[in-house]
């Protein structure tokens, strides 16, 4: 069975990699289709060993977001067309749109959902399969599918991750010195562009506090003044979760970071116009306390929030602990589920909606 896997964010390459992996371990064919300068979509790819197809550029504005979708979708045809998957796996609207208009069953991913938009309208009213954590309000029809857990979890899941702490050594510590990591994100995704995080007098501020506790590094989507690149996270991108797990302290303006660094075991804290609006991760927060966020009008709680951790980071992580084990063991392992759904998409395309085969077996045998 061929399967092609559109991804447009870092998220994607490990999310959808995960049930990668799993297809690949049964005997599947896997092809990506890639985001050029888009954070490192690219890069986490080839880390991977995998073969892709790179698509058009990343836009950074909503004209070339438009434009960039348009030339997606005629990148993900032709890929269709010489390609012949029996599956799109996807978490963006072109390969969603491009299995309507082929006829190839089309599993969309989202933990955003109509949170996000046009980005959600355009792409998950022409799935075959939504899924979406259980965490997510709305339902969206005969297609949607509930995993229990969250998007973090099929990459970062303890079946098949374990924290590395020779990291360390990879970022230059000494063996007694702690460190924190600030994550900025570039705002330049389509469902990001009226969204902000935090400005430089933030940023400054926040490495003057997280510096109290020893060395600070940033991992960022935006190009840092002069004054801040030595700042700069040291290790390979496919590295960057065993650093969140050897911190002490996650903070930034990002969503999916300071969601990692929950699952991870590290608290984190996030400070953007995004809080409180999606619903994973409200409860992450509410239900398990593996991470908080302020809007940027809440800044004085911010840093009171901020403050009060640095104060006791032992009661913090111990906290942190307790919930994460909570969490985990409510929690399914979600590739699992894709992976079966996946598929499930396959065996309707070749038998008709009433075939359904086991992922354990794969389809290998039938393509």
């Amino acid at each position: 069975m061929k399967v092609l896997i559109d991804a447009v964010h870092p998220a994607d390459v490990w999310t959808l990699g995960a049930i990668e992996d799993r297809l690949l371990a049964n005997g599947e064919e896997t092809l990506w289709i890639s985001r050029p300068e888009k954070d490192s979509v690219v890069e986490l790819i080839e880390a991977r060993g995998r073969p892709q197809v790179k698509g058009p550029k990343a836009g950074t504005s909503r004209t070339s977001l438009a434009y960039e979708l348009v030339a997606r979708d005629w990148r993900v045809w032709r890929t269709v067309r010489t390609f012949k998957p029996a599956v799109i796996l996807t978490r963006s609207p072109a390969g969603v749109h491009i299995g309507r208009l082929t006829r190839t069953p089309v599993l969309y991913d989202t933990d955003d959902g109509h949170v996000a938009g046009l980005l959600y309208s355009i792409a998950g009213p022409f799935a075959d399969i939504i899924t979406t954590p259980t965490a997510t309000e709305k339902t969206y029809g005969k297609p949607h599918r509930k995993y229990q857990g969250y998007k973090e979890l099929f990459y970062l899941h303890p079946n098949r991750f374990e924290p590395d702490p020779g990291v360390r050594n990879e970022l230059g510590l000494n063996p007694d010195e702690r460190f924190s990591v600030l994550r900025l994100t570039g705002f330049t995704a389509s469902h990001d562009t009226s969204e902000a995080g935090m400005n430089r007098q933030q940023i400054d501020r926040v490495i003057d506090r997280l510096s109290t506790i020893g060395r600070v590094l940033i991992s960022s989507e935006q190009d840092l003044p002069p004054s801040l690149r030595e700042l700069r996270i040291p290790s390979p991108v496919e590295r960057f979760h065993h650093v969140l797990a050897a911190a002490e302290l996650v903070v930034g303006d990002s969503q999916s970071v300071c969601s990692e660094a929950g699952v991870v075991g590290t608290p984190s804290l996030r400070f953007n116009t995004w809080a409180g609006r999606h619903p994973y991760q409200v409860e992450l927060e509410e239900r398990w306390g593996l991470t908080k966020a302020f809007h940027l009008d809440d800044e004085p709680k911010f840093y009171a929030e901020l403050d009060r951790l640095l104060d006791d980071l032992p009661a913090a992580h111990a906290r942190h602990a307790k919930g994460l084990a909570r969490m985990l063991e409510w929690a399914c392992d979600p590739v699992d589920d894709l992976t079966a759904w996946t598929y499930e998409l396959a065996a309707q395309a070749m038998r008709g909606p009433d075939c359904v085969i086991a992922a354990e077996g794969g389809l290998s045998g039938l393509f």
